[in-house]
């Protein structure tokens, strides 16, 4: 067609058969073609090669201001890019740096009997209107729930309470022998932390140890029961009203400590 039709141009000719116009040529061009290399600037080298110190830690920006401003030297920033690159002058962009794990204060620990090891957190249960907050202290030897607290606040007094409680069910005198060792393991909250309820564990003859910062397993057991406790009773329910989120809990306090199965014991 385009030879009865000299000055037709191509674009009008695969546009008459409705076609490409990449289809038109016989052999396409490759692809991938390497960009030719082209010379290094010697000038621009030898200034390069005479760097020395704390001129080699410049990234290629701001080496283009310090050979203007120093040596009266203009030069593209792309150029001088090229030619740090090519000479291996240019910056890494990650530097890695040697980390110290710091080791934690918490090790782990399987006691061999009972009253040796316990564990207390603090969590939320929803109702319709709001929260509650429980307090809980359990055994890690035997698993069993010793101590909580259940209500509308969350303080310290209610997280002393849940220990006193905790010691009472154990140790009926309210105090741990001379001859007992009992370590309570807690996180950083502020309830664990104030004055007055390491005042009252020191009463109680309870040794405190407390976990590193967002590190919930150095306490894997107390969590676990909160777990538990949130999947076969909280989740499953909606509470109307405090009241029955307390008939809950000490329903569930009673399945859990005399009659649900553990598979850890």
């Amino acid at each position: 067609m385009r030879q009865s039709c000299p000055g037709l141009s191509l674009a009008k000719t695969v546009g008459v058969f409705e076609l490409s116009r990449s289809s038109w040529y016989y052999k396409p061009k490759p692809k991938n073609l390497k960009r030719s290399c082209r010379p290094l600037d010697s000038d621009l080298v030898n200034r390069l090669t005479r760097l020395s110190g704390f001129e080699l830690t410049l990234g290629y920006r701001k080496l283009t201001y310090f050979l203007k401003f120093q040596s009266d030297f203009i030069v593209n920033h792309k150029k001088l890019y090229r030619h740090m690159a090519a000479m291996d002058l240019l910056q890494p962009k990650h530097v890695t740096k040697s980390k110290k794990k710091k080791p934690p204060s918490a090790i782990y620990y399987c006691p061999l009997r009972s009253n040796i090891r316990w564990e207390a957190d603090l969590t939320l249960v929803p109702y319709e209107s709001g929260f509650l907050y429980l307090f809980s202290v359990i055994d890690v030897f035997d698993k069993e729930l010793i101590g909580h607290h259940f209500g509308f606040r969350c303080r310290k007094e209610d997280a002393i309470e849940s220990l006193k409680i905790a010691v009472l069910s154990r140790f009926p005198s309210g105090k741990i022998p001379d001859d007992f060792r009992v370590t309570l393991r807690l996180d950083r909250g502020c309830q664990f932390t104030a004055f007055d309820f390491a005042k009252a564990a020191k009463i109680f003859n309870v040794e405190i140890e407390f976990c590193d910062v967002q590190a919930p397993n150095q306490k894997p057991f107390i969590e676990s029961f909160f777990s538990n406790f949130k999947r076969e009773e909280v989740y499953r329910n909606v509470y109307q009203n405090p009241l029955e989120a307390f008939s809950a809990w000490t329903a569930y306090c009673d399945w859990y400590n005399n009659l649900r199965p553990h598979a850890s014991l």
